[in-house]
């Protein structure tokens, strides 16, 4: 393992217990660090998900909703993918309040993903969004 992708990891570990330790602020920042000193190493993905869901939990969604795109648009081979695409489906579903995206984010986890483990729900959520009688 490179020196660069060892420091990345450090970071991300310390990161990651900081938001268990609820001090959301300092691991949005130590994300931050990673996303700008990392770019376009294989811990970026991690990071910005993992930043996405603090930015959730402090309710600023549209950077939220920014780091899910930017893992669909770099990452959209990546194991994250659906995570990215529920997560962001999820946000337009409930705070940002766009049902439309929401079905469209559904709908590629539904067409593109099919091995998801948010298919299921996202058949579900996708139902319920057009409108179809669920039993």
């Amino acid at each position: 393992m490179d020196d660069s992708l060892q420091t990345a990891l450090k970071k991300y570990a310390t990161a990651d217990l900081l938001a268990f330790q609820n001090k959301p602020e300092e691991a949005i920042a130590l994300y931050d660090d990673i996303l700008e000193k990392h770019k376009g190493e294989k811990i970026e993905d991690e990071a910005l998900l993992s930043q996405a869901k603090l930015y959730e939990r402090k309710e600023a969604f549209a950077k939220a909703e920014k780091n899910y795109l930017t893992i669909i648009e770099y990452y959209s081979d990546g194991v994250l993918a659906d995570d990215a695409y529920y997560r962001l489906a999820r946000l337009y579903e409930g705070p940002l309040n766009q049902p439309e995206k929401a079905k469209n984010n559904y709908e590629r986890i539904i067409f593109d993903l099919a091995d998801s483990i948010y298919y299921v729900e996202a058949q579900k959520r996708f139902r319920n969004l057009r409108g179809d009688a669920i039993n």
